[in-house]
């Protein structure tokens, strides 16, 4: 492009002047030295980041490109690397640069190598005054006149600061040359008109975010030096250096030699000499004396608000500290958008608070407790109690804890209240009867059932005569959830009669005593209180923030819509608290191998035992420290049945058997007896196991008594031997005559309806029963039942599709679901010797002629065509052979 008409006439201007002064405008050009204006080598070990490299391609795209971030964050190398892919001049600036003749000369010289011979700049000479706009309008004129641009490399701009060259180089910035692509390289930002150039869209700016190598290049650089670390040691190193560059060749070169690397990476920020040396040398040493002394105050905290860094300085202006620090060096971070909260580089964080503790104990002790009494003093308790222990202010973590330990409890924070407990030490938790109870709350939060009785007990033994209401409500809530825990609840607890009232409690005190209250109704089978009081539990806890407590609100609510039979809110209750659990990071939380538990029952009833198999393991996983027997019983009777279902029959039968006679008498809730009874005796006559189905059946009159399901267990006990009576019982089963205490059975016994009614013939009866069936089914997503139900019925299902009407989506899921599992099923159960005879069958030979083309006496052929008939369902030849093809078994 064409010079700037204004420059032009200043330059006419200039001219003339000088020819009227007899004066000359030029002056031979210094001794640049070589190394100034050599792009550095990029040593072997060089870590290339292809996507940095990218983003410098996007950026040469601009007329200027701003490369900003504090010492050490490889800007330089970064830049060398990339500029060999084309011509680039490059100028290594240093203190004496300040000098406009000198800086001028080495832009010149780097320039003049790298432009044709007729090019003016090969014979251009900065001026006795470097600045004068003539000199720069030849500068202008001679890259305009480059076919493609030049890149123009200047490192470490930091060092000008004289206004004589900064005015020539914002003269050369206001008016960019078509032919010039200028990288300014710097750790602070320069006094330029950048705001200007970023409005015109002129201006690209990569700043130390950019530059920050991820955990990948990590592992390149130290790999290249002949380090290798394991995952979790190279995490520590990335966040502790946040990717610092020089952070890591230095960690790099030490850890060669350390004998233990997780300690050396422990102890690295804070103790490694090489990098205080770098900190001192580069980074602190040029700051100003009243900048370090504020950033070692400030760095006993990990973030920082202009406020609490007012208080801890004592620096009116602490804000604007901080903001400029931000702006202009990257040395500290804003953390939120709004410029509220801030954070020192975590490597030069480390250093600073470890050099001030060194050096001035008794003063980092005075700012701990300064901070602890800011943060208590903004209701940020967690930092409070950090800072007040490590200022070893034992009586104000005390205080602390007695005052908000129960709220931070129910929001979920048990670790850091244990933690704080620790610091109060165990002296002081055995004579404070508050802080026994706020250990036994934190420990019984955490699963620790054991640890919490013995503080419980610990409470009683030095519980004063007269204590406060809030003490006397907390005793009695950990009691009864002590009490919950073990199975065992009080039956006080139903009256609701809580010490002072409801009326005396804070909302998350409330809402804890309603989801004991509702959790004790379970037991009490009383279903509707229990659901009304978890619900209303649930509600203060979610619209207080008290997310521990919604995740155990949750937990119980899933079981509690599981006996009243509400599968599907089941399955979200327990989502809900498992996600919001993980979100939180308690995935160790005792209180999810119960909500994984009711999603692997949820996948069961939906007959999926591949992912039910997956939920079940989960929540052994978590319980592996529980000692609650129901729970152990449940994860492994679940565990049982989706093997069976899975093809896995006799291991799943026998997982099944195993669970329920490890419970030995431990009291089930009835429902839940009843859903037990009901899944196992069915297994064990599909299997055709007649003892086992028999045990059951005692099992369950002695648990709940003349129920529906017990009707329907001897139905399907008459029907699988072939006795009479089953229709007597199947209506004893369905007549309402009898309590039924889970979905499942009413579902079942229609089922068996149809079943009986397709053998005797009366189709519209059969479709109608399963009709029903479908109906009562579909709201709870309830398909387990029918991929039990036989080929019979599950040929008028798939006969029926499309006459259903509004459950015609629901019949095509159930026939999918059902279709896919038996095939796995059916060719899982069978053994090697049942599918060769299975094969024979639709031949037109007798039995003796399959006996002896399969090498077998006939008694064995008759023995394996009676397993393969009860495996598939059927009592005919026939119908065995129209099973098998259905499930592609031949």
């Amino acid at each position: 492009m064409a010079v700037c008409p204004r420059i032009r006439r200043i330059t006419f201007e200039w001219m003339r002047q000088t020819a009227r002064d007899g004066e000359l405008p030029g002056c031979t050009p210094g001794c640049v030295p070589r190394t100034k204006i050599a792009i550095p080598r990029v040593p072997v070990s060089f870590v290339r980041r292809e996507p940095l490299r990218h983003l410098l391609d996007q950026a040469g795209e601009v007329p200027v490109i701003v490369v900003c971030a504090p010492a050490g964050y490889g800007k330089t190398l970064a830049l060398a690397d990339w500029v060999t892919a084309g011509p680039a001049a490059w100028v290594s600036l240093d203190r004496d640069d300040n000098d406009a003749s000198r800086f001028w000369s080495a832009v010149l010289s780097a320039m003049a190598e790298c432009v044709p011979d007729d090019n003016p700049l090969r014979d251009l000479a900065p001026p006795a005054v470097a600045d004068e706009p003539g000199f720069l309008a030849e500068i202008v004129d001679a890259l305009d006149a480059l076919d493609s641009p030049l890149r123009l490399v200047l490192d470490d701009v930091h060092e000008i600061v004289t206004p004589r060259t900064l005015r020539g180089l914002e003269t050369l910035i206001r008016y960019v040359p078509k032919g010039l692509r200028l990288v300014l390289s710097t750790r602070l930002d320069p006094p330029l008109p950048l705001a200007r150039l970023r409005a015109q869209g002129n201006l690209a700016e990569i700043r130390a975010n950019r530059l920050r190598f991820c955990r990948d290049d990590a592992a390149a650089m130290l790999r290249a030096v002949g380090v290798e670390l394991e995952d979790e040691q190279l995490r520590l190193l990335v966040d502790q250096t946040e990717g610092w560059a020089a952070g890591l060749r230095l960690a790099a070169l030490s850890l060669r030699d350390a004998a233990d690397r997780d300690e050396f990476l422990a102890d690295f920020a804070a103790d490694d000499r090489s990098v205080a040396d770098y900190l001192l040398g580069e980074v602190l040493t040029r700051l100003p004396r009243r900048t370090r002394q504020f950033l070692r105050v400030i760095s006993i905290c990990d973030e920082v608000s202009p406020p609490l860094a007012a208080t801890l300085s004592g620096l009116d202006d602490a804000g604007v500290l901080l903001d400029v620090l931000e702006r202009e060096s990257s040395l500290v971070t804003s953390v939120d958008v709004r410029g509220q909260r801030y954070r020192i580089h975590t490597l030069l964080r480390s250093y600073l608070r470890a050099d001030f503790d060194r050096q001035h104990p008794e003063r980092t002790a005075e700012l701990h407790r300064i901070a602890a009494t800011w943060f208590a003093s903004e209701q940020r308790v967690l930092e409070a109690l950090d800072h007040a222990g490590q200022a070893g202010d034992r009586a104000m973590v005390v205080a602390l804890l007695r005052r908000h330990a129960v709220m931070l409890l129910v929001t979920g924070e048990h670790h850091d209240v244990t933690q704080a407990l620790a610091l109060a030490g165990p002296d002081m938790i055995a004579e404070d009867p508050s802080l026994a109870l706020i250990s036994a709350f934190a420990h019984l939060a955490g699963g620790e059932l054991t640890a919490a009785e013995t503080d419980f007990a610990r409470s009683h033994a030095i519980w004063p005569s007269r204590c406060s209401t809030d003490m006397a409500l907390l005793r009695w809530l950990v009691g009864a959830h002590l009490a919950l825990v073990r199975g065992k609840p009080p039956a006080a607890l139903m009256t609701a009669e809580y010490p002072g009232g409801l009326p005396s409690m804070g909302a998350g005190l409330e809402a804890w005593a309603r989801m004991a209250v509702g959790w004790t109704s379970l037991y009490f089978a009383d279903l509707g209180t229990a659901r009304r009081e978890l619900r209303e539990a649930l509600r203060l806890a979610s619209g207080n923030g008290f997310d521990h407590l919604v995740v155990q609100c949750q937990t119980v609510l899933g079981v509690a819509c599981a006996l009243d039979g509400d599968y599907v809110a089941m399955a979200e209750a327990s989502a809900a608290a498992i996600s919001l659990a993980s979100g939180r990071g308690w995935c160790r939380s005792p209180w999810l191998a119960t909500d994984y538990l009711i999603l692997a029952f949820a996948r069961l009833l939906q007959l999926d035992p591949a992912a039910s198999r997956r939920y079940a393991a989960q929540a052994e996983r978590v319980n592996r420290v529980a000692s609650e027997p129901r729970l152990r019983f449940m994860i492994g009777f679940v565990e049982g049945v989706a093997r069976f279902d899975a093809g896995d029959r006799s291991t799943g039968l026998h997982r099944m058997r195993q669970a329920r006679r490890q419970l030995g008498n431990v009291v089930l809730l009835p429902e839940l007896a009843a859903t037990v009874a009901v899944l196992e005796h069915r297994c064990a006559l599909m299997l055709g196991q007649y003892a086992h189905a028999r045990e059951i059946f005692d099992w369950t009159r002695g648990r709940i008594g003349d129920t529906a399901e017990l009707s329907l267990l001897e139905a399907w006990w008459l029907v699988a031997t072939g006795r009479a009576g089953a229709s007597g019982a199947l209506c004893s089963a369905l007549d309402g005559a009898r309590p039924e205490l889970c979905p499942i059975t009413r579902v079942a016994a229609l089922l068996l309806e149809t079943a009986i009614a397709l053998r005797a013939g009366r189709r519209t009866q059969a479709r109608c029963a399963l009709q029903t069936a479908l109906a009562l089914a579909e709201p709870v997503r309830l398909i387990r039942p029918f991929g039990e139900a036989g080929p019979m019925v599950r040929r008028l299902l798939a006969d029926q599709q499309g006459g259903f009407g509004p459950l015609d989506d629901f019949a095509s899921r159930v026939c999918e679901a059902v279709t896919g599992l038996g095939v796995v099923c059916a060719r899982g159960v069978l053994t090697r010797r049942e599918q060769a005879v299975l094969t024979q069958l639709p031949s037109q030979c007798s039995l003796d002629e399959i006996a002896s083309d399969l090498t077998l006496s006939v008694n064995t052929v008759k023995t394996h065509v009676r397993s393969v008939y009860m495996k598939l369902g059927v009592s005919n030849r026939r119908a065995a052979v129209v099973a098998a093809r259905e499930l592609g078994l031949i």
